[in-house]
């Protein structure tokens, strides 16, 4: 049979030559070649001869890719890629991404951020800071028992719920599909939820605001896609409850953060924690009300850090992929022009 060259431009594997032998370890066939590649430019320029990329920079042109058939991208979020030409239906290119890589980091995140709130540990701090002991400061919930609302439930949502069920919280999930109970996606053992058992009750897109109402804890996973921006705003931070704390995970144009810093300030909401902005990349103005409130939690994009556990869990869903690949099997982690995600 023929071998399958399988290109790698992921800069982050450089040195990394035990993740690489893995690769070559999937089957005779495979030819591997690593080129590091910090642009989408460089990695346009190497793709002759190329079957299979690897790569957190596809490029925008594919002049050079008359051999692709298949991207794995590192990295999960594709709403500012969908107009690539790696998606164009004529190309016959499959496209999957790291759905789940980010899970366990992210949703220990999410637990770690309703602690901090929960026992009103940002408040006990800045005592600390100014060498105050006040226990009227201490806090008035606890996790056990309470509800929580996880708003996508992919393989993110999916983790948080399994580590939520130890606090036997009450789990609502809310998802476009929420007749899809078991996942689809590449799965880690003892890691998420892929039979969809621990929520209680699964709503639509259209029931949010049923759930929201119910909720004392709300964490948001969303993708980004034309229905989903801006998907909490005013009207949904309204139909929380007054003693409610937001979580923020997704997407960053998935919130409006003018929204919830004025729910914040008016007491709409108890408290929220927001790692993900619409700016990001880039940081929120100076002036912004998010740096000064004292309910709010904030931090740069860093609930899902790319350390070496990610692209080990990376390359497991590549070796799993590639073996599929080589065997003619569908893969895991496709995504979509017309989903986004």
């Amino acid at each position: 049979m023929q071998p399958v060259r399988v290109l790698i431009t992921v800069p982050d594997l450089e040195g990394e030559s035990d993740i690489i032998k893995q690769i070559e370890a999937v089957s005779d066939r495979v030819n591997v070649l690593f080129k590091p590649c910090k642009t989408n430019i460089e990695t346009a320029n190497i793709l002759k001869d190329v079957e299979v990329l690897y790569t957190q920079t596809p490029p925008n042109h594919l002049d050079y890719a008359n051999c692709l058939r298949w991207v794995q991208l590192c990295f999960t979020g594709v709403d500012n890629k969908v107009e690539n030409q790696m998606f164009d239906p004529h190309r016959k290119i499959t496209v999957t991404n790291g759905a789940g890589a980010h899970a366990v980091a992210i949703a220990e995140y999410c637990m770690a951020a309703m602690g901090i709130l929960t026992r009103n540990l940002l408040q006990f701090f800045r005592d600390q800071q100014s060498t105050i002991r006040d226990r009227s400061h201490s806090p008035v919930l606890d996790l056990h028992c309470k509800t929580l609302c996880i708003v996508g439930y992919g393989q993110i949502g999916r983790e948080v719920a399994r580590l939520a069920s130890a606090y036997h919280m009450r789990i609502m999930a809310v998802d476009p599909n929420p007749d899809w109970r078991t996942s689809s996606g590449f799965q880690w053992p003892g890691v998420g939820d892929p039979q969809g058992n621990f929520p209680k009750e699964f709503f639509t897109p259209g029931q949010l605001h049923q759930a929201l109402e119910q909720s004392d804890y709300v964490v948001c996973c969303a993708p980004l896609t034309p229905k989903t921006k801006n998907l909490f705003s005013h009207k949904e931070f309204g139909a929380m409850k007054s003693g409610a704390y937001f979580i923020h995970v997704g997407r960053g144009p998935t919130l409006d953060d003018m929204a919830l810093a004025k729910a914040l300030e008016n007491g709409s909401i108890a408290g929220a924690a927001v790692d993900v902005f619409a700016s990001d990349p880039d940081p929120l103005p100076p002036d912004h009300p998010m740096w000064t409130l004292d309910n709010a939690y904030i931090s740069p994009h860093v609930s899902g850090n790319r350390n070496r556990a990610y692209f080990q869990k990376m390359n497991d869903i590549l070796c799993e992929n590639l073996r599929r690949y080589l065997q003619g099997e569908s893969l895991f982690n496709v995504v979509t022009r017309q989903r986004g995600y």
